[in-house]
Formats: structure tokens, sequence, C-alpha cells
């Protein structure tokens, strides 16, 4: 009766064929999992013993594409125990060569990113500038799309595509691609303007296209900018490269412009107090340039307005911000005290008996 079932035949193989190609299969799976138990476990308690951190990076790089390989060898052995066509063994075939294209592919893209994260990022890291960050951003991006291509082309040929008809096919039509794709190649262009221009680095406060923000990341399609409610805005790099790009990091200093008005009722004695206590704010701000101007601006509607310019000492947003805070409550406090009153919107109406 055993002997029977197992000689059942399933897709022109017996059913002890289809067993043994199961469990080879099996087999080269627990395998895998036994080297992905020893490289976390005995592998990293060797590594963690070296003073390079390089060794535990290079683990976590190959262990999974080494598992998938032994898995893929594993199908390579499974298959032998079965018979089949000579077309079906050509697409069989085709397709471990398509999956050993992608697990090279994959540890290549893995080496890539290890060699940019220990080698040249570290070198990088020791200049001054952040233009040399987002080109590692652009340099990784790239190299990765060159591999995926790089694949995709062995792959065709593997499935005997001749690569260089298809490339020429591609000629045939690329004016209907280059239409279909053209806001992408003018993404493109504009990332590749920006790059070699230089209007902003990674980290820089920019205003543009309506959008106030840090840069965090620079591609050759699109920039990213976290605004000020902490979400990331994507900025097309044709609008960014076309657009008025304000780039507020570069300000070696930050300039505050106010206007405060006082009631009518307020003495020529105390607005002379009023510039007084606003000029000593200011320059008992240690963020902040003691040179600040503080003059009686205009007679306006409701209000007798002074002007006030002042300059942080650097260009940061945040020093701004404080600064404002500590100026502002100050004087707000002084003239309190000064029973200097602030001037708000009014109307005064004579009646004529």
């Amino acid at each position: 009766m055993v002997l029977e079932i197992l000689a059942q035949v399933y897709f022109g193989n017996p059913v002890l064929a289809w067993i043994y190609f199961f469990a080879t299969i099996l087999i080269f799976v627990l395998v895998a999992k036994t080297v992905m138990f020893f490289t976390k476990g005995f592998g990293r308690r060797i590594t963690a013993k070296t003073k390079s951190d390089f060794d535990d990076k290079l683990i976590d790089i190959i262990e999974e594409p080494i598992v998938f390989i032994i898995v893929v060898v594993g199908l390579l052995f499974a298959y032998n125990f079965l018979s089949f066509s000579a077309e079906i063994n050509f697409y069989f075939f085709n397709v471990v060569k398509l999956l050993w294209i992608v697990a090279g592919a994959w540890l290549v893209i893995r080496l890539i990113d290890a060699f940019l994260e220990f080698f040249l990022q570290p070198i990088i890291g020791k200049t001054k500038t952040k233009y040399d960050d987002q080109i590692i951003q652009v340099l990784s991006k790239t190299l990765k799309v060159l591999i995926i291509v790089f694949a995709l082309l062995i792959a065709l040929d593997s499935f005997g595509i001749d690569i260089f008809t298809f490339v020429a096919g591609l000629g045939i039509g690329g004016l209907a691609f280059a239409f279909a794709a053209k806001e992408t190649i003018a993404d493109m262009f504009g990332g590749i303007s920006i790059l070699l221009s230089r209007p902003f680095v990674l980290g820089d406060t920019i205003d543009s296209n309506g959008v106030i923000g840090t840069v965090e990341e620079i591609s050759l399609r699109q920039t990213k900018v976290r605004n000020l409610d902490k979400r990331i805005v994507v900025i097309p790099n044709a609008k960014m490269a076309g657009a008025v790009i304000t780039n507020i990091s570069s300000a070696k200093k930050r300039k505050t412009v106010w206007k405060l008005g006082v009631t009518y009722n307020t003495s020529g004695k105390k607005i002379e107090q009023a510039k007084e206590i606003i000029t000593n704010a200011i320059n008992d701000c240690k963020l902040c340039d003691d040179d600040p101007k503080v003059a009686f601006n205009e007679f306006a509607d409701s209000a007798l307005t002074i002007l006030v310019v002042f300059f942080t000492k650097s260009g940061a947003w945040a020093d701004m911000v404080e600064a404002k805070d500590e100026i502002g409550l100050k004087i707000k406090k002084e003239f309190e005290s000064a029973k200097i009153e602030f001037a708000f919107p009014t109307q005064t109406i004579y009646l004529e008996k």
C-alpha cells in the first residue's frame, strides 16, 4: 500500500521524489537557521571582543544574504530528485540564476553601505562643511540604482533577451519615454544644479516655495525639509532649483524689528524712559549685540510708536527666539513698573455742544 502511494506520479514525478525534494529543502532551511543562530550567538560574542565595530557590521551585512544563498543551494540540490522537460529545466535554472543575481546585488548594496559608513563617513566627518554629507547621500543612492540596473540587465541576459537589442529598443521609444518622464528628468537636473551651486546644505534652515524648515535630505529627485511643525515636506528639485531660496542659516546674525506703541497720553519724559528701558533690556541680553536702534517712530492712529531694531550674535533661530522672549518679558515688566501703557486700537469721539 505504501509503495503504491510512493509510486504514484504527480506532475511527471513519483511521490517519493517529491518527498526527497521537500525534505532536502527543509534540511537546507534548517542549515540556514543554524547559520543564523551561530552568527547571532557565537559569532557576535567573538566580534564583541574586538576593538573595531566593523566585524560586527560585517556579520550584520552578510548573514541574511548568506542564509538566502544557502536556501537557493538547497533548492538546486533538491531539484536533482525531480525530472522535467527541457523547457521547464530552462526556466527553472533561469529563475535560480535570477535568485543568485538578487543575492549578489543584495550583498553588494550591503557592502556599499558598510564602506560608506565605516571608511568614507569618518573621513567626511572631519570636514567642517556639511556639503560632503549630502554628496554621500546622493552617491549611496546612485550606486545602489546602478547596481540594480546592472543586475536587471544580467537577469534579462540570463533569460535569453539580447541586452543590446533591448537597449536599442529603448532608443526607439526614447522620445516617448522622455516625454512621459520629463518631470523626473527635470527633477534630476534640478538636483544636480542644487548639488553644484550649493544654495544650501544638509542642516541649513531655508525658506523656499512657501516652506520654512531644516533641510534633512537632498537626493537627485527631491529635497526633504522638516518644517516648523516638525513635519517632512517633500519638494521636487525642479521646483526647488527654479524658486527663490532664502538660506536663513547663512545669516551670521538675526535681525528683529519691533514697533512698540504707547498711548497718546504718555508724556515725552515717559517716552524717553521707555526708550531707556528697551535699550537696557537688549544690552543686558547676552545673546544680542549691544548696539540696538531705539527711536521714536511715528504718530500712528492710536499710538505713539517706538521703533526697535536689534541683532542676535548668531544666526541660530533658537537664539533669536530665546532673545525675543527674554527682552520682551523684561520690557513688559519694566513698563508695568514705570506705569507706561502699551497702546491698542482705540477711537476717541468728541461731541460738540
